[in-house]
């Protein structure tokens, strides 16, 4: 679980991961990231999934170390195509039980594959051993004291509020799985909030076992007050809107809007500072228009900190 999640951040890097990368190196990190991506090519954001399913396939799932699956990594066997998945989308599924049958039909396939995870393992291995394994042993026995004491899991694990918000049908899977015996709790070190997986014969939770859920809420307040502050006028509000249509100048904005030019530059200026638009020189004059990227990322980081799906 902990190279899954450091292969899940290598593919989608954040702001709040940057030790990791400075443990490994933000140039190693890139190549690295390039050569995970190449590696199947199937558009999968979400790393080495396919490693967590071969190893409940193997029997493998509770390994006390990862060289003992990667020195002798074991040749997937079964009908992929019925590996279960329900917490992955309807075209991932298909997609990792390709990856599983060319693991299966091609032993140059898994050595290269073996070595690309070794090859993200290997500078983490120090930290890990160091720091991150005897807290993740800690995290695991405060996690099994409180549910022998009769704490309910979504107490014990808060990141459980977030899976059930995401999908709806998740609580009933979790559910399940927990009164046949089949969930397993992983507490991460490297990891973010939370991971889901159904395999084919454990449901595994991940979860960050180093969790503040006070201090992350503080913290997501604290970068995305200065961008919603920004949208909390009407008139600017409306000024975003209008630029999401088509690029406009203040002038064109002042007539529009029926509004002095100096308040509408006041408006762009805010708008500006929190990196929602951008001006472009064009024909002697500045021309706005909205900036999609950071708009996109301020909306998933409201998607993800309030536990919302947003469609595709």
């Amino acid at each position: 679980m902990e190279l899954l999640w450091i292969s899940h951040l290598l593919l989608n890097p954040r702001p709040e991961v940057a030790e990791l990368f400075a443990v490994i190196g933000q140039d190693r990190a890139t190549g690295l990231a390039e050569r995970l991506r190449d590696f199947w090519g199937d558009g999968i954001s979400g790393g080495a999934g396919e490693l967590v399913i071969l190893a409940d396939y193997a029997g493998l799932l509770f390994a006390p170390n990862l060289d003992q699956l990667l020195e002798d990594l074991p040749v997937p066997t079964g009908d992929f195509s019925r590996v279960g998945l329900r917490s992955e989308s309807p075209a991932d599924r298909p997609r990792f039980a390709e990856r599983l049958g060319r693991l299966q039909r091609e032993p140059k396939v898994r050595q290269r594959y073996v070595d690309l995870l070794g090859a993200i393992w290997e500078p983490m291995r120090s930290e890990w051993e160091s720091k991150g394994l005897p807290q993740v042993l800690a995290a695991c026995r405060r996690t099994a004291e409180r549910l022998d004491l009769g704490a309910p899991l979504d107490q014990v694990v808060p990141a459980m509020a977030q899976v059930t918000r995401k999908k709806s049908d998740w609580k009933a899977l979790i559910d399940r799985a927990q009164a046949t015996g089949r969930l397993v709790l992983t507490p991460g070190y490297f990891g973010g909030k939370w991971s889901l997986w159904d395999l084919p014969e454990h449901v595994v939770l991940g979860f960050n076992g180093n969790v503040d859920t006070l201090g992350d809420a503080q913290s997501m307040g604290q970068r995305l007050a200065p961008r919603l502050r920004a949208l909390g006028d009407p008139t600017r509000l409306s000024i975003l809107f209008y630029l999401s249509e088509r690029p406009t100048s203040v002038g064109e904005l002042a007539r529009q809007f029926r509004l002095a030019q100096p308040t509408v530059s006041a408006h762009l200026r805010a708008l500006r500072d929190a990196s929602l638009v951008v001006g472009t020189r064009s024909g002697g004059r500045t021309v706005y228009q909205v900036d999609r990227d950071p708009l996109e990322r301020l909306l998933g980081d409201l998607a993800e900190s309030s536990g919302v799906e947003l469609s595709d």
